[in-house]
């Protein structure tokens, strides 16, 4: 049985002592994660511990556009000259309590799960994340992400890497 299930969030889910470390992100997951979705600018999954509803980590994804001349060329080449359709993982983070037990690699792949799943239905080119820090980028950089050309820290894992990792379909 996993440590953990994700589910997109709900009122049932306790966020009130979510501490990631990083307040923009505690924040976030407290009082505007709701805000968002039910504005149709992102969907929130959260992980919780099977049977209950205190939030152990979160991710938030949205479409979004990375501009083509920010593109590698080993990406962009044959693409035509337009932005490039991708789904953005805005925000993931992992409580202080669950941090260091492979919670942020658990949402990470359930992220890239629903990334697939979401590019067969329409065309979507990548993920895209922008890391917050140098630790956050190295986490990313260690899963096969790759920086853009206009900042180090603004990465992509293309769809055609995401299907390489033979991950198991959303139930």
């Amino acid at each position: 049985m996993p440590n953990w299930t994700i589910v997109r969030l709900d009122k049932s889910h306790d966020r009130t002592g979510f501490a990631c470390g990083n307040d923009n992100l505690g924040e976030w997951i407290k009082s505007r994660a709701s805000q968002f979705d039910r504005r149709d600018l992102s969907r929130t999954y959260v992980a919780t511990r099977p049977g209950e509803f205190a939030v152990c980590g979160y991710y938030a994804i949205s479409t979004h556009r990375v501009v083509y001349g920010d593109m590698p060329a080993s990406e962009s080449r044959g693409l035509p000259r337009m932005d490039v359709p991708v789904v953005l993982l805005g925000r993931l983070a992992v409580d202080q309590s669950s941090q260091g037990q492979g919670l942020g690699g658990f949402l990470l792949i359930d992220a890239l799960r629903r990334a697939l799943h979401i590019s067969e239905q329409v065309g979507i080119r990548a993920v895209e994340v922008d890391a917050i820090d140098d630790s956050a980028q190295s986490f990313y950089l260690k899963f096969g992400f790759r920086s853009l050309l206009d900042d180090p820290r603004h990465l992509m894992m293309p769809m055609h890497e995401i299907r390489k990792l033979k991950l198991d379909p959303l139930p």
